[in-house]
Formats: structure tokens, C-alpha cells, sequence
């Protein structure tokens, strides 16, 4: 029982010297309670092409307006899929960001529905789910189309053609390579610099 509460001391002699050194310190935060910036913005913004775009949101922190920078750009005279990051930075120095996605369609392309669960032929457990960015006649998102339920990409369909669109891959793909048979109802995939091929069909 003394064992125990001499511990009980000693825990308690360190946590106040903790504390103690820790309010000594110069705080960088300078008030009471610290409102990391929050931002107000579309997350997706459709644009057909050949019109404007023009980067807009607002931050706050804890209902006071906050600068915001904007990073990143948009071609919208070329169809693509591009990514604009808002930042803002509060009274107390703590920076937040957020992302959003632009994409560039052209209304005058219309696809083949192609929605719908997919699987690989190959390894029927990788699977992925397709359907059409609303707004869009043409451009689809595919939560998975190569490794494995790590690698989600849009794609464009122009009737029965499917077809490569601008876009930031993952793990450092340069581009996919894709094909689409409406007879088989399968997509395949290829993708650069790597080299790995996919075969997906409808589930």
C-alpha cells in the first residue's frame, strides 16, 4: 500500500512539472481556443467547354472571414479533369486546404451508358462500380480500373468509344490505355509506364 502510494506521488510530482515547463514555454497560439479555417465551396464543378471557370470559395475561422489562396487551374477549352486547392491560414498560424474538381465536358458528346459493377475477369474479387458524372453526357467514374480497389480514373464515352481523358493518376501512372467492346460488354485496360494489362466485365 505505501509501494503504491509513493507511486501515485511520483506520478503526480512528474505530470505537474510537465504542465509546469509546458505554460513556462512561449505558446504560438495566441487565443484561447484556436477555429481551424473551414472552407465553403462545390466540391465538383462541371464546365462544358469553351466556357469560363472561375475558381470561387470562402474560409472562415469560427465565423470571421479568412483570405483564401488559390492553386491550380482549369483549361476549359479542353476536355479534362482538373484539381483547384483552396487554402486559408487561421489567427493562430494552423494553414487548412481543400480540393476541388473541375471537369471539362463537351454537351455534344453523348455515351453509351456503361454504368454499372464491373469485375476482372481474371480476379473476379477486383471489382469496381461505374457511372456517369452528373451533369455530363459523356464522362464516367470508375471507382477501380487497374491493381487493385486503388485505382479510380475518369473516361470518356463517345457512343460506343471509350477514350483516355486528361487527369492526374495514382502511384504515378503516366496514362491508361483503354478499350471497350459493346459486343462482350468488357473494358480493358493498360496501364503506362508499368505495363499491367486488366480485362472487366459486367458482374
Amino acid at each position: 500500500m505505501k509501494i503504491k502510494n509513493k507511486l501515485i506521488k511520483v506520478v503526480s510530482l512528474v505530470w505537474t512539472i510537465v504542465l509546469f515547463v509546458s505554460c513556462s514555454e512561449q505558446s504560438p497560439i495566441t487565443s484561447d481556443l484556436t477555429f481551424f479555417p473551414t472552407f465553403e465551396f462545390e466540391p465538383t464543378a462541371i464546365v462544358a467547354v469553351g466556357d469560363t471557370f472561375t475558381p470561387s470559395a470562402t474560409a472562415n475561422e469560427g465565423g470571421v472571414d479568412l483570405p483564401v489562396g488559390i492553386s491550380g487551374s482549369a483549361d476549359t477549352n479542353t476536355i479534362g479533369i482538373y484539381t483547384i486547392t483552396y487554402s486559408a491560414t487561421n489567427s493562430d498560424g494552423f494553414d487548412g486546404s481543400e480540393t476541388q474538381t473541375v471537369i471539362v465536358h463537351d454537351p455534344s458528346i453523348v455515351g453509351t451508358d456503361v454504368s454499372g459493377d464491373i469485375q476482372d475477369v481474371g480476379r473476379p474479387e477486383r471489382t469496381g462500380v461505374i457511372s456517369l458524372v452528373p451533369g455530363t453526357t459523356s464522362i464516367f467514374f470508375v471507382t477501380d480500373f487497374a491493381f487493385g480497389g486503388t485505382f479510380p480514373m475518369y473516361f470518356q464515352m463517345d457512343g460506343d468509344v471509350i477514350s483516355e481523358i486528361a487527369q492526374v493518376y495514382p502511384f504515378g501512372a503516366t496514362s491508361v490505355d483503354m478499350t471497350y467492346d459493346p459486343i462482350t460488354k468488357t473494358f480493358t485496360t493498360f496501364v503506362n509506364p508499368y505495363g499491367f494489362g486488366y480485362t472487366f466485365q459486367y458482374q
